[in-house]
């Protein structure tokens, strides 16, 4: 890098679209001349990574015609990498029962990890709720709370018109007009845009098309709550 220079890193809850906009808009300001890098969930080949190879040297192994279940895993956390060690804890605590998980002492490991496994760790209360409020957590990292908003109003228009082709920045401003969510409906398309955006890059939605937007899971939508837990948590954002 050469005598006297240094780099430095900026690291925080950033609104990184934002960022990038109106850093490319800005005049005369350092901010072009910076860098923007959103810290996302793992990608599949990651996740897959993080999972299966500390349990490997742990004697556990997933049977290679059942694929299908390491995706269920990791769909279920999101890909998120506290999530999976959290899953995995999980597991090895299934699997370390007085009776071995139906294994025999003596010939083993190797131990096989079977879909009875996988789904008792995925019916666990407590591993459930521990999701639940990560993802509550990902939705509150904006300090105005616009992502949590733009997921409740998701949600709403999931109950009241169904979730075939996704939802727009026009659907969400629409249906915030229509509640009096002012925070939503006084907000500039732009800016809006940005948000879902953000949403996208923290995998919560994802896109149909060009301008339509559904959540990444369906679990998403479930963890928003009925149609009307999701009114009532809209009601306390009317007219603010």
């Amino acid at each position: 890098m050469g005598i006297g220079r240094f780099k430095f890193v900026i690291a925080g809850l950033r609104n990184i679209v934002r960022f990038r906009k109106e850093a490319a808009l800005s005049n005369n300001s350092v901010l072009t001349h910076l860098d923007a890098m959103t810290v996302k969930p793992f990608s599949y080949s990651e996740a897959r990574e993080l999972m299966e190879i500390p349990l490997h040297y742990l004697g556990l192994r997933f049977p290679k015609e059942k694929e299908s279940l390491i995706t269920l895993i990791l769909a279920s956390t999101n890909y998120f990498p506290g999530l999976i060690q959290l899953y995995c804890a999980k597991l090895l605590e299934a699997m370390r029962n007085k009776d071995y998980a139906g294994y025999d002492e003596v010939d083993t490991p190797v131990y096989e990890v079977n879909e009875k496994h996988i789904k008792k760790v995925l019916a666990d209360s407590e591993f459930m709720e521990q999701i639940r409020e990560k993802y509550v957590i990902t939705l509150k990292l904006d300090e105005d709370n616009y992502y949590y908003l733009i997921a409740l109003l998701m949600a709403y228009l999931y109950h009241a018109n169904g979730y075939s082709t996704g939802y727009s920045v026009e659907d969400v401003k629409r249906i915030g007009s229509e509640l009096d969510i002012t925070k939503i409906s006084n907000l500039d398309d732009t800016k809006l845009a940005a948000f879902m955006e953000e949403l996208e890059e923290l995998n919560v939605l994802r896109r149909t098309d060009e301008t339509h937007y559904l959540f990444t899971r369906f679990t998403f939508f479930q963890m928003m709550g009925t149609s009307s837990e999701v009114e009532d948590k809209l009601v306390e954002y009317m007219g603010a």
